[in-house]
């Protein structure tokens, strides 16, 4: 009897196979090694062990060309990431259908494919216990409605029900009640007061841990057939709070969308960069006008320079509107007190 498959494998998805149900892909792909059955697949992408260009995948997903696959067979017989682990949670406000908390950074939101250490998933079932199923299609999701990437520090809603989580998930489709906003050290210097940016943004195919950016001109000028796949609109708004040293930008950032890496993204799209990005920016050497250990501070930063600072939405059962804010993190806040002398407030 053949046996089931081991490790893990990565695909791209050829033209010739775009199209087709992930489950069914996955299952011929198995049978040209070995014997593994439609149902043993289902269940694999159902435990979260099947990403697509990093995020964790649907049985029902279709294949896209040029995509990435990656797929831990054997998966299903390790234990469940989704045990509850303790860990100290800032809440700022909690109630028997949702939970708004302030995200540390080094917290990854929820499992995916190369994470190892505890969750904020986890974290939040050892809290509450009861989360809302993560709108019916991932079930190593629940409760979450929207992300931030692990190093980003912040506001966060998490649904406890089912109906909670409808009606928090539509207000971030449609955006009428919503309000994100986020403070963000940049390298360069935002020489406008304001500015509003929009683009597309699709996975980098040189670099799959990347998102990379078109603008709309662009995108509209390129034939079809040349578009990059899945790109998906994408608009912010920058707004100057002070510089320093004619070198750093503080900005306040609103999004009118919510993508992956989309300020980071666009803050490099405008010549810039968030301090601190490991993905996006390049090593930062500030200029001899600032001091050694300021220089020295700047450059051994960890993380990037990113908070969300205030999420503005409406009770999904009350239909209240609510406002949450959360002061950025000690070590945020301990930059730009040593970037203080050198504060130019130029809005």
């Amino acid at each position: 009897m053949a046996s089931e498959p081991q490790g893990i494998a990565q695909v791209v998805v050829g033209a010739e196979d775009a199209g087709q149900r992930l489950d069914i892909f996955l299952t011929k792909l198995a049978a040209s090694t070995t014997a593994m059955s439609r149902s043993k697949v289902q269940q694999l992408i159902a435990t979260g062990a099947v990403t697509v260009d990093g995020e964790i995948a649907r049985a029902r997903d279709l294949t896209v060309a040029g995509s990435e696959i990656q797929v831990q067979w054997g998966q299903s017989a390790a234990p469940s990431p989704l045990e509850p682990v303790a860990m100290t949670l800032d809440i700022l406000y909690e109630d028997e259908h949702m939970l708004v908390l302030n995200k540390p950074a080094g917290l990854t939101v929820h499992p995916g494919a190369g994470d190892t250490g505890p969750t904020l998933v986890q974290g939040l079932l050892h809290h509450c216990r009861e989360l809302s199923s993560g709108g019916g299609t991932d079930a190593m999701r629940p409760g979450i409605v929207h992300r931030l990437d692990k190093d980003t520090t912040g506001v966060m809603v998490c649904a406890k029900t089912d109906r909670a989580h409808a009606a928090l998930a539509q207000q971030f489709q449609d955006k009428d009640t919503l309000v994100r906003e986020y403070v963000a050290l940049l390298d360069g210097m935002m020489g406008d007061a304001q500015i509003n940016y929009a683009s597309y943004l699709y996975r980098d195919p040189t670099h799959r841990l990347r998102m990379a950016s078109m603008t709309e001109a662009e995108y509209h000028l390129t034939p079809e057939r040349k578009r990059p796949s899945r790109p998906r609109l994408a608009k912010s708004q920058f707004s100057r709070e002070a510089v320093f040293g004619q070198r750093l930008t503080l900005a306040r950032v609103r999004l009118y969308t919510g993508r992956t890496h989309q300020i980071r993204v666009h803050a490099k799209a405008l010549g810039m960069a968030v301090v601190g990005d490991p993905l996006y920016h390049w090593p930062l050497q500030l200029p001899l006008v600032f001091p050694a250990q300021i220089r020295s501070q700047v450059a051994n930063i960890s993380r990037q320079m990113l908070h969300a600072a205030r999420l503005d939405l409406k009770h999904p059962v009350s239909g209240i509107q609510l406002s949450f804010k959360a002061d950025v993190p000690a070590d945020f806040f301990a930059l730009l007190e040593a970037l203080a002398p050198f504060r130019w407030d130029l809005r």
